[in-house]
């Protein structure tokens, strides 16, 4: 429960684009939770009627922004804290949603505002909490998947995935700023949480509620390597590699970065030239322009996000 006589404000920030029926569902979530919002901003990459139709709809008092580009999540995100924090106390808390992942239940808020009251209890330092989330082992510049029998009561993490309710301290994001817009897509909370971490932030993930989720899921004693197999390659692998190859250096990591660069980028495809040859060499092609991009700081929305049918 929330530390006796405290009233946390919850302001929540929900990036959308080109996905009505999504962001109506994600709404209808917000709506059904037994803890309303404080504040409620909705940033829209991909700007029109209809979106802002279905926001005054669901959400009266929500605050509908239209972005003037397709500024990514990442850019998204950042517009939207900032409108946040143009009045919200040092003590308020900040959510970040996901058009495509509604809140899991109605009790999801108020449970994450208990939790983040009991852990600035504990931990005067909690800049942020969140129903799950990741470590990252930054020699080998992987996200590490934490194990079964470190997950209870307030679990420390590295980061918080977007679909996993981040719940930010406004006190912390006043003092690091917001997620970078440079990053457009991919790893943004990932840059985010090591650049809390840095600062002398604390993270949580919610114990509970995240083993049994592994349990109900029938995930437990999972373990997770990595695999010389190629998927498909797309725009978002580009700028997961890219944004990678950045933050490993902004954190002060080059070796890793390029240990990334040498493994991932180009040892992985060419390994897979004899067996794949045609779907290697179009890795190999997008590896190479995303680790150069990378290294040579050449950020923002460098490729168009234009799917695959398969995606």
């Amino acid at each position: 429960m929330a530390a006796a006589g405290e009233h946390l404000e919850i302001h929540g920030v929900l990036v959308t684009y080109r996905r009505r029926q999504q962001l109506v569902a994600s709404l209808m979530a917000v709506v059904s939770q037994t803890r309303a919002f404080d504040r409620f901003v909705v940033v829209d990459n991909s700007p029109s009627t209809d979106n802002e139709r279905a926001v005054r709809d669901l959400v009266p008092e929500a605050e509908y922004v239209a972005a003037p580009e397709n500024l990514g999540p990442a850019g998204g995100i950042a517009v939207g804290m900032r409108h946040v924090l143009a009045h919200a106390g040092d003590d308020d808390w900040v959510m970040t949603l996901d058009d495509d992942d509604p809140l899991p239940e109605p009790g999801a808020v108020a449970m994450l505002a208990d939790f983040a009251a009991d852990s600035r209890a504990s931990d005067p330092a909690t800049g942020g909490v969140g129903l799950q989330g990741t470590r990252f082992d930054r020699r080998v510049g992987r996200i590490v998947r934490v194990p079964d029998d470190d997950i209870h009561g307030a679990v420390p993490v590295d980061c918080i995935a977007g679909n996993l309710c981040p719940l930010y301290a406004v006190r912390a994001l006043r003092s690091v700023g917001t997620p970078r817009a440079e990053l457009f897509f991919g790893l943004e909370e990932l840059e985010f949480g090591l650049r809390l971490r840095r600062a002398g932030y604390s993270l949580y993930g919610h114990g509970p509620s995240w083993y049994e989720g592994r349990v109900r899921g029938g995930r437990l004693g999972i373990r997770i390597a990595p695999t010389r197999s190629l998927t498909e390659p797309t725009w978002r692998r580009y700028y997961s590699l890219r944004n990678l190859v950045w933050i490993l250096r902004a954190i002060g990591r080059p070796r890793s970065a390029l240990r990334v660069t040498v493994i991932a980028g180009v040892a992985k495809p060419v390994a897979n030239l004899p067996v794949h040859p045609r779907a290697a060499y179009r890795h190999l092609r997008l590896n190479l322009a995303a680790c150069r991009d990378g290294w040579m700081n050449r950020m923002g929305r460098t490729v168009e996000p234009t799917a695959s049918p398969s995606e």
